[in-house]
């Protein structure tokens, strides 16, 4: 039995460039490794003229990411999102359907936003984005989106750029009682909008909130452990994630502490927390309690960083199958 029947996601329609390179290139750029930068197009376009080499491309965006993910592992999946009038558009469109996602993909003036994520030999990404039509997001625009038969509403934090979106579909879910997922997305979002997240919180207008141990600490200024009991006093389903040691996890009056699966090399971590919320999810739609949904979540982050991208290949998806 489905505990979410569906989940709609919202956030960014975004298209990955994907490609390695060494710690100098991010030095150069000024921004911090590891984290997520808004650039305009012509600086984007800069970065990948510095790039000496063509990236790869693969559908991405935060939450599109952990929905493709949910849909694979088999929990009725939909997501909002904003693309262009352009063919990039249109390869993301298809990519998505192809995954299975029900879209509801309204459309913008400018072209298909993307994401430069550039790879250092340490498998860490710093993503150079440009959102494009993602940017115009409004309110009308979820005029048209029904929440009939939606257990949950998962939003990404990077929809904080755009707050009186991101502010609009709260209301929308909260008026539905429709509970509301939050993935932080990264340090940086959480620097930026640390009061207004607060304040969401203090107000309980989120049900979960799923954070890196960066993130959490941006957010309470204390370690992962109270950190996370800080956050459970706000929400029904506290996350905070800590990479190669595992995940702390709260509901209620329940903790779990989830282990990282080991593997041989890590490639990339690029989606690793996106695919990592995908398992939890869908272990949880499942009515799984928190440490095996937790171990769902780990085993399918243990394949995306096995590999260059967001996008789990078909022999990783029949591995985490079978490890089910």
């Amino acid at each position: 039995m489905s505990r979410y029947n569906q989940i709609l996601g919202v956030g960014a329609a975004l298209m990955d460039l994907l490609a390695h390179v060494d710690d100098s290139f991010i030095t150069s750029t000024d921004r911090p490794k590891g984290g997520m930068t808004l650039v305009d197009p012509p600086v984007q376009r800069d970065l990948l003229a510095k790039l000496g080499q063509n990236p790869s491309e693969a559908p991405g965006g935060s939450a599109c990411n952990t929905l493709v993910g949910i849909s694979r592992l088999g929990t009725k999946a939909r997501f909002l999102g904003k693309r262009g009038p352009d063919p990039r558009g249109d390869r993301l469109e298809t990519a998505l359907k192809d995954a299975g996602l029900d879209l509801s993909l309204a459309r913008g003036t400018q072209d298909t936003g993307c994401v430069l994520s550039a790879v250092t030999p340490d498998a860490q990404r710093t993503m150079f984005t440009s959102l494009g039509a993602s940017a115009e997001f409004v309110a009308s625009d979820l005029d048209s989106v029904s929440l009939d038969g939606v257990g949950l509403v998962y939003i990404e934090g990077y929809l904080l750029f755009n707050t009186p979106f991101f502010d609009a579909v709260l209301d929308k879910a909260n008026r539905a009682g429709v509970p509301v997922a939050l993935d932080c997305g990264s340090f940086d979002v959480v620097q930026i909008f640390r009061d207004h997240l607060r304040h969401l919180l203090g107000s309980r207008r989120i049900s979960a909130l799923l954070a890196n141990e960066d993130e959490s600490r941006a957010l309470t200024e204390t370690d992962p452990e109270p950190s996370l009991e800080w956050i459970s006093q706000h929400v029904d389903l506290a996350v905070v994630k800590l990479g190669a040691r595992g995940a702390l996890l709260a509901e209620g009056n329940k903790r779990s502490v989830v282990p990282a699966n080991s593997v041989s090399k890590v490639i990339d971590t690029t989606g690793a927390g996106d695919l990592w919320a995908a398992g939890l999810f869908a272990g949880l739609d499942r009515g799984w309690d928190l440490s095996k949904s937790g171990h769902l979540a780990g085993l399918v982050a243990s394949e995306v960083i096995q590999v260059l991208g967001a996008q789990i290949p078909a022999a990783g998806w029949d591995r985490i199958h079978k490890g089910i």
